[in-house]
């Protein structure tokens, strides 16, 4: 089996966005994903295969594009995974950003 990539997370996130309405583009800019909704204020999410302080430096930066920003983590099996997406959702919600 291929060892996971980024873009695979780009397929149901973009699905997630599409069930609510949104057209979805890839790689805007610096941004891996935007959602679009009428005159709606855009949705930026950063795509990752884990946590990092990149990431948050990332959302951080594009908080300054929009006041939508969302990091799409892909979820692991484990107690590790769990204690880190229970800690990083807590940094999240304090930068103001949100984690799918």
């Amino acid at each position: 089996m291929a060892e996971p990539r980024e873009t695979d997370l780009y397929l149901p996130v973009k699905a997630l966005f599409e069930e609510q309405g949104y057209q979805v583009k890839s790689e805007v800019g610096a941004a891996d994903v935007v959602a679009v909704r009428g005159a709606e204020t855009p949705v930026v999410v950063e795509l990752k295969l884990g946590f990092s302080l990149a990431l948050f430096h990332q959302c951080a930066a594009r908080l300054s594009v929009s006041e939508e920003v969302y990091m799409a983590v892909a979820h692991k099996p484990g107690k590790r995974f769990a204690s880190a997406l229970k800690n990083n959702v807590v940094l999240a919600r304090r930068l103001g950003v949100g984690v799918i």
